[in-house]
């Protein structure tokens, strides 16, 4: 998948993620890991770009890799309020019911990067609307 029209991107040698106003997609390489160290890294980075704003992560498993349930602790749920699986083997959609339930905000399992993104986007829309009514 191509990714266009991000902000800011941050390479790893384990990956990249893509900046966008309101949401951040991640894209590991195959077979990744990921351990507290890869997670500690790449949430670091995205409270050094975002700082208190909320946002939701998109997790692209289009290539596959793996989460150690132990860094759904190192997640803040008050600035990461959502965390979406995109993926399409019924493996990843085991795999992110468990981290579901590893996880206080809400979460989605999506076949399909648009469809990721719009529900990402309906967090902001929502907030907009508060903050105007």
């Amino acid at each position: 998948m191509k990714f266009t029209s991000f902000h800011h991107k941050i390479d790893y040698t384990f990956g990249s993620m893509y900046c966008y106003d309101n949401y951040v997609i991640g894209h590991l390489h195959s077979g990744v890991i990921v351990n507290n160290e890869i997670a500690m890294r790449m949430l670091t980075d995205i409270n050094d770009y975002y700082g208190k704003q909320k946002i939701v992560f998109i997790s692209n498993r289009e290539f596959g890799h793996e989460v150690d349930a132990k860094v759904y602790q190192l997640v803040n749920a008050k600035t990461m309020v959502g965390i979406a699986i995109v993926g399409t083997t019924q493996e990843q959609k085991i795999q992110a019911a468990t981290e579901q339930s590893l996880y206080s905000g809400s979460f989605g399992f999506f076949s399909n990067m648009e469809s990721a993104i719009s529900w990402a986007d309906s967090f902001t829309h929502d907030e907009d609307e508060r903050h105007a009514g």
